[in-house]
């Protein structure tokens, strides 16, 4: 069992946002869900306080904790994925419902949540020591909303 898990903060959405962000990442699933077994300054008996879930294998909770905690541009879920398919995918299922694109492969889902979606490509050229290169693929991303592979491929070649 892992000893450390991401915990979301939502204000009465956590089973919704699980049962959303399972359906959209495979391998994911619904592991627990806790109930309150009186009422609670977020709610009331019986609503769930907590749901435990995994995306991807990776485990993760979701808590009802309340509106004092929204979500902020300080913390959001880096996905790597394999191709410019994967990276459209994800980006079009986490939009769904009123989300919103912001820059540079991020956007915000329609809990207010932030992700990154990001083709494993770019990642390699990142990592590059040649400062050309690196530069022209900085430019390319930082003009980008969702990041295009080829594009990016394109810039780092020159």
């Amino acid at each position: 069992m892992q000893k450390i898990k991401p915990c979301l903060w939502f204000d009465g959405t956590a089973e919704e946002a699980a049962e959303f962000y399972v359906s959209v990442f495979p391998r994911s699933r619904i592991t627990s869900r806790n109930r309150a077994g009186a009422d609670w300054p977020a709610g009331r008996a019986g609503d769930v306080i907590l749901v435990e879930f995994e995306l991807n294998g990776q485990p993760y909770q979701a808590l009802n904790g309340g509106p004092d905690q929204p979500f902020s541009e300080a913390v959001s879920l880096s996905v790597t994925c394999d191709d410019q398919a994967e990276v459209d995918r994800l980006w079009e299922a986490l939009l769904q419902g009123g989300g919103s694109e912001i820059m540079c492969g991020w956007l915000k889902d329609r809990f207010g949540f932030r992700w990154q979606i990001v083709p494993a490509r770019l990642e390699e050229m990142m990592r590059s020591d040649d400062a050309e290169k690196l530069g022209r693929v900085t430019q390319a991303m930082f003009s980008m909303v969702k990041l295009d592979e080829a594009e990016l491929e394109r810039a780092f070649n020159g």
